[in-house]
């Protein structure tokens, strides 16, 4: 092959569309090319392209988690389709409701690019345009490695409040990609949100504001707000050995409005945690994830 060869490849993206329509999201158009350039028959470098548009209105966020003046953050997920490894999330769009009710948001995105002997396919890559209510991630627009070593992961819940507000995890994984300079842990976490009832969430609020009349009713204090608890992620030597920590913030709150009224679906979030343990760091052999209370962080 003499000259270098480009080629672009059409690719499936699925838009969820009920996550996006409880959020207040729209997409009015949206289309993603795989962009291939070909130096020789064994080296190659691919990337995605993506473009469109999409409308936010504020009157259709349904029930709102704590997020002050931003609109729900638009996310991309892009993974390898059969791949044991969670797709990686880049922001969208992440602006106040405000800016973003003003006009339509274009979307024009690259991702890295990566180098292989033999391309992939579009039948190899998934695209999903969605939306959660709380988020926490690397925001990388790139694919998961295809080469890791997956780590064992464990999740203990150390929250005082599960009565009042619980998180369920549906989605967890931990993995290792090894560069030549560094290693990269990845831990990815992603669920929803039981809440108690009405008077639990007042117990929880009551005590996380110990200056207030304890003795207060759902009557003097609503509306208010309940934080969510947070994480803290711990990567484990092969004796047990703490090699590194770290705090993951979910910045959201459980809304509870006048008489008690709670909101009428469940939160859902995603967490991402991202270590580099630069060599000839010892590689994790397990990680554990405690979910405590938003004040313990």
């Amino acid at each position: 092959m003499d000259d270098d060869y480009k080629t672009v490849q059409r690719l499936d993206l699925e838009v969820d569309a009920l996550s996006l329509s409880h959020l207040g999201w729209r997409i009015d158009e949206i289309e993603a090319s795989l962009v291939t350039t070909s130096y020789t028959e064994w080296e190659h470098h691919q990337e995605i392209e993506l473009s469109g548009s999409a409308q936010f209105v504020g009157e259709d966020w349904s029930d709102r988690f704590g997020r002050g003046d931003y609109a729900p953050v638009l996310l991309l997920a892009a993974g390898r389709r059969d791949s044991p490894i969670p797709p990686l999330y880049k922001r969208l769009v992440m602006e106040s409701m405000t800016k973003v009710s003003e006009h339509s948001q274009q979307l024009s995105e690259r991702s890295s690019s990566w180098e292989c002997e033999s391309p992939l396919t579009p039948e190899e890559i998934t695209l999903r345009i969605t939306a959660v209510d709380v988020e926490e991630i690397e925001s990388e627009f790139d694919l998961a490695p295809e080469t890791y070593s997956v780590l064992p992961v464990e999740v203990i819940d150390q929250s005082t409040q599960t009565g009042a507000v619980r998180l369920t995890v549906t989605t967890i994984s931990a993995h290792l990609r090894h560069d030549p300079y560094d290693t990269q842990l990845r831990v990815h976490l992603d669920g929803s949100a039981v809440l108690g009832t009405p008077e639990q969430l007042l117990s929880v609020h009551l005590a996380e504001h110990d200056w207030r009349d304890q003795d207060s009713t759902l009557e003097d204090e609503c509306p208010f707000g309940v934080s969510l608890p947070g994480l803290v992620v711990e990567a484990l030597g092969e004796g047990g050995t703490q090699l590194r920590e770290m705090e993951v913030s979910l910045s959201g709150s459980i809304p509870v409005g006048e008489a008690g009224k709670l909101p009428t679906r469940r939160l859902r979030w995603i967490a991402d945690a991202g270590y580099q343990l630069p060599y000839p760091s010892r590689p994790p052999a397990r990680v554990i994830v405690r979910i405590v209370d938003a004040d313990g962080l």
